[in-house]
């Protein structure tokens, strides 16, 4: 018993001085000029030639980047996607995704714009759709949806919206990825014949409908 008694002191007092001599100046002034050398290498860097050209040269871009970005958005248009007149759904007849988005624009300035083009996530408007129906689960006819009843707009027209006026359009896109979620997060850019351009993020709910069909599916299943 005494012989543990004496190995477990040993031990003890082994890690205590050890802690002990590693506390010492002689490790406490190699740490300190290794921070040292860091300090003066960052400060060598900073105060370099070749620092401050390429920090000039970053400065530069992002300010061009900003002017940019100024001078290509539409400022005197507003934008508000309408909710009840946005949606999607898989289509049955074509297996794709028919996406509809309707918006509110609101022209501020003293004079007309002319919109040429509205893409959603790249995707150009297309003609206006003859129908969007989904089959009936119990077998009878087909399910239409209502399409939005102010001006629609697809690729290859022009659209006038005259001074301090505000007008309702409605878009209709296609996709041949299909989706089992419920909302489509993206966004919409309008552009204008001077090659302006106004966006926003918008989400998608899928038709309620649809949503109702895939519900009673579920249930069924």
């Amino acid at each position: 018993m005494n012989s543990n008694f004496i190995k477990s002191k040993i031990n003890f007092d082994y890690i205590f001085y050890s802690f002990y001599f590693l506390q010492t100046p002689v490790f406490k002034d190699k740490e300190d000029d290794r921070i040292g050398n860091i300090k003066e290498l960052l400060s060598n860097i900073v105060h370099s030639k070749t620092f401050a050209i390429i920090f000039v040269a970053i400065s530069v871009a992002i300010g061009l980047y900003i002017l940019y970005n100024r001078k290509k958005a539409m400022s005197e248009l507003e934008m508000q996607l309408i909710k009840e007149d946005t949606w999607f759904a898989t289509r049955d007849d074509n297996r794709r995704t028919a996406i509809i988005v309707s918006i509110e624009i609101t022209n501020r300035a003293t004079y007309g714009l002319h919109i040429t083009n509205c893409k959603l996530s790249g995707y150009s408007p297309r003609s206006r759709p003859e129908e969007i129906c989904l089959d009936d689960l119990k077998g009878g006819s087909k399910l239409k949806l209502n399409l939005p009843q102010y001006t629609h707009f697809c690729r290859g027209q022009e659209f006038y919206i005259g001074p301090y006026s505000s007008e309702k359009l409605w878009f209709y896109y296609e996709s041949r990825a299909m989706t089992m979620s419920n909302l489509l997060e993206t966004s919409i850019s309008l552009r204008d014949s001077r090659n302006k351009r106004k966006s926003m993020r918008i989400n998608i709910p899928r038709h309620s409908d649809q949503l109702a069909q895939y519900q009673e599916m579920a249930k069924m299943w």
